[in-house]
């Protein structure tokens, strides 16, 4: 994968070049859990649960792209970061994987676990598709290229503020 995404470096040398404590400890987790049961897993032991974990790593980290871009949305109202974040993560995912072109890492997950469109009123927000896809297309059309995630936070945080009536958190939402 990491030729398919530009990347020269061999994956063992990123790998030991990379210090990365998460997924640092996946592989610790994975040697206790191999212990603990008594049985080696390897590759072909995964099947949808793999396609799950490549779609839960990609969602984390671009949430952490998201706030080492643009950490003052969480300085926001809950529901104001919760709007911009979480919107902001789908778009991005979706961009992501067309650029990277790595859909069948987790298509099956995706396919039937997955509907962005709708996913942020999980949140008590009131976005229809229609609406949903105006704010994908602008970040295509002003900040795609650029990578403009701050930019974009932005745009979603005064879009919000400007159609709260409409879009807004339910009153009654809870986690």
């Amino acid at each position: 994968m990491l030729v398919e995404l530009g990347i020269t470096m061999n994956k063992d040398e990123y790998i030991v070049n990379k210090i990365f404590p998460p997924l640092d400890d996946l592989y610790l987790f994975l040697s206790s859990l191999e212990k603990t049961f008594e049985i080696e897993i390897n590759d072909e032991d995964y099947i949808t649960g793999r396609k799950e974990l490549y779609y839960i790593f990609l969602h984390e980290t671009i949430h952490a792209f998201i706030t080492k871009k643009a950490r003052w949305i969480h300085e926001l109202n809950e529901d104001e970061t919760d709007f911009v974040d979480e919107l902001a993560v789908r778009v991005l995912i979706d961009d992501v994987i067309k650029r990277l072109n790595i859909f069948y890492k987790l298509d099956t997950y995706y396919e039937n676990n997955v509907d962005h469109k709708n996913d942020i009123n999980l949140y008590g927000f009131k976005v229809n598709e229609e609406e949903y896809s105006i704010l994908e297309k602008e970040w295509y059309k002003n900040f795609s290229k650029g990578n403009d995630i701050d930019g974009y936070c932005k745009y979603l945080l005064k879009y919000y503020r400007n159609n709260f009536e409409k879009i807004g958190r339910d009153k009654d939402f809870k986690y």
